[in-house]
């Protein structure tokens, strides 16, 4: 009987260290993005978003592609199919005032206000592009921009301009299989996680693509880039320039068919 009791008490104490041991490396998995902070990215989260009525609807830029726009997001397809959408209910992109330090995959933010809240206040549209001009703010004042969405050869560009911005950090509905392209992303799934874009990646060069078959791209080439997918429900590019942008491949990649024995 005492070996017996001393064998439970030892299994008891595995047991215990065991818990103890796996408690220790969730922390260690979670406590950066528990404190904001994970991979050198800050987490901007989209704030509000106001359509004017003048400027909601769909535009059409030729070729079957089409840019909507209204109080729950901005959407671009390319006939039946979705190419890209911004995160649902909230602003598509957020200014951001600051700096980086490091380069490459050591490069870290510091992030000293973001302007979440986003207004559009109206469209003008030309054959083969979509121009809107709104402004970002929070609770201490605004910054205006401007919003372009074009054709570009084989691909879309998604460009914004913010007077007084450091950086544009975009947001984007979350899809599944969101996976990193080479060059510019090693290629690996993407979620929960987030990773800066090789600096010698060509401007707008595919960064990720996703399970809708479209590749996004961001630029220009000088300045940090990075694809954070740490929050839930959303994907954000991190651009750190005043005019940033993204480049979407302008039509899904065909799915592989079913293979017949």
């Amino acid at each position: 009987m005492i070996w017996r009791g001393r064998d439970i008490s030892r299994s008891m104490v595995a047991l215990v260290t065991s818990l103890s041991a796996l408690a220790l490396l969730g922390l260690a998995t979670h406590a950066p993005r528990w404190f904001g902070h994970d991979e050198g990215f800050a987490n901007v989260a989209p704030g509000l978003l106001t359509v004017a009525p003048e400027a909601r609807g769909v535009a059409t830029l030729g070729g079957g592609v089409a840019v909507s726009l209204y109080s729950d997001g901005m959407r671009i397809t390319r006939d039946n199919d979705m190419l890209l959408q911004t995160v649902i209910g909230g602003s598509m992109l957020s200014a951001v005032q600051g700096h980086t330090t490091g380069t490459g995959a050591d490069t870290r933010e510091h992030v000293d206000r973001q302007l979440d809240n986003v207004t559009i206040d109206e469209l003008v549209f030309l054959p083969g592009r979509a121009t809107y001009f709104g402004h970002a703010y929070d609770d201490a004042g605004s910054v205006p921009f401007t919003l372009r969405i074009e054709l570009a050869g084989s691909s879309i560009r998604i460009g914004a301009s913010i007077n007084g911005a450091d950086a544009v950090v975009w947001h984007l509905n979350r899809q599944t299989g969101t996976t990193g392209l080479r060059p510019a992303i090693s290629r690996t799934n993407l979620r929960g996680r987030a990773a800066w874009i090789a600096p010698s990646t060509p401007e707008g060069r595919a960064a990720f693509t996703t399970v809708l078959g479209t590749d996004v791209g961001a630029g220009p080439q000088r300045v940090a880039r990075g694809v954070d997918l740490l929050s839930a429900g959303r994907t954000d590019v991190h651009i750190w320039t005043d005019s940033g942008f993204l480049t979407v491949s302008s039509q899904a990649r065909p799915r592989p068919s079913p293979t017949t024995s």
